[in-house]
């Protein structure tokens, strides 16, 4: 006969969809199956094991920058540093959305968090402390891919405490009237979630893409890059935005046939020869992953979005036509109603 630690949950407040602290409890019983274990391991929140520093460009500034991430204490969340002072990560944090997700600190900025929450909220890390020199992200490959390699070759460790998790008991469904996303959240035993995009084009189409559980995070959405259409470029560059980018690191598609003059400033710029850029299709295949990756990264923004809420879901989410202003819209219409 040997101890098993379970799990009993007590309700935090009368609400349709309720937020649980979960309560230790102790009992008997003869064999602990594999399952089990990976279970009640799931229950722990978790941090790094040691300090991780990635260096490289920002997707948007252009500008070199140092990401330094810290093994945090049990219940502190997602934390940012600078100069000593250190700030809770969550919705309220975010001051911009215009093609990625931005937080502000007082007078500190840091630029294109999302690749990197969803990574952490990937790998079910729930509690770490962020310092960023040079006010943005790096883009590094445009997914969430090797910050996923960083963090599991420095190790992930269980701490004392259990998870805070948001339990969806009763659907939710959310619309976006300005940009016409559209969320659902329906009870689940566990988190799972489908993206459904249509841009009205006819490379992309429509798609969509289903994470069926945190197990296949890894392989199935983070090595999902970020992806543009090439009329968009020259707009986003005079706007001060994609400084950093390149066909290295975004998936470019081509909707219609483009000038000469259009072609020699894109090839310039972007270093792409002017025969290759197609009048149709996807500028880089060699770099795209899968058939359906503009849906799997949109769904990999999802996830890093979300993860500022601050609690795990407990939930079946299905989210059409996402974007990250929306994105922050939901987790705090979640907030702001149900938690």
């Amino acid at each position: 006969m040997i101890l098993i630690f379970g799990i009993k949950k007590e309700k935090k407040k009368q609400q349709k969809n309720k937020v649980y602290n979960y309560k230790l409890i102790i009992f008997k019983h003869k064999r602990l199956s594999n399952f089990d274990s990976l279970f009640y391991s799931a229950m722990y929140q978790k941090t790094i094991v040691k300090t991780i520093e990635i260096i490289g460009k920002g997707l948007h500034l252009g500008k070199q920058c140092k990401l330094t991430l810290y093994p945090e204490q049990a219940n502190e969340g997602y934390t940012f540093r600078h100069n000593n002072q250190k700030y809770k990560i969550n919705a309220f944090s975010v001051f911009d959305t215009t093609r990625s997700t931005n937080l502000k600190f007082g007078d500190n900025v840091v630029y294109t968090i999302e690749h990197l929450l969803s990574a952490l909220a990937g790998l079910q890390i729930d509690n770490i402390c962020i310092e960023v020199e040079g006010d943005e992200i790096p883009i590094l490959d445009g997914s969430s891919k090797i910050f996923i390699e960083k963090i599991l070759n420095a190790g992930i460790k269980q701490e004392k405490e259990l998870k805070h998790t948001f339990v969806v008991q009763n659907i939710i469904e959310w619309q976006d009237n300005e940009t016409k996303a559209f969320y659902t959240l329906i009870p689940n035993e566990h988190f799972e979630a489908t993206c459904l995009i249509d841009y009205n084009s006819k490379t992309l189409g429509k798609q969509y893409a289903v994470m069926n559980s945190w197990q296949d995070y890894s392989t199935e959405i983070a090595p999902a890059k970020t992806f543009c259409f090439l009329h968009e470029i020259e707009y986003l560059y005079q706007s001060n935005l994609i400084k950093g980018g390149d066909l290295t690191n975004a998936l470019v598609f081509s909707e219609n046939p483009i000038d000469n003059q259009k072609a020699k400033w894109l090839t310039e710029t972007f270093n792409q020869p002017i025969f290759s850029i197609p009048e149709r299709g996807l500028l880089n295949p060699l770099y795209q992953t899968f058939d359906n990756e503009a849906a799997r990264h949109k769904l990999l923004d999802i996830i890093g979005d979300l993860s500022l809420l601050g609690k795990n879901i407990q939930g079946k989410l299905i989210v059409l036509k996402p974007g990250h202003t929306s994105n922050v819209r939901f987790v705090k219409h979640i907030l702001d109603n149900y938690i």
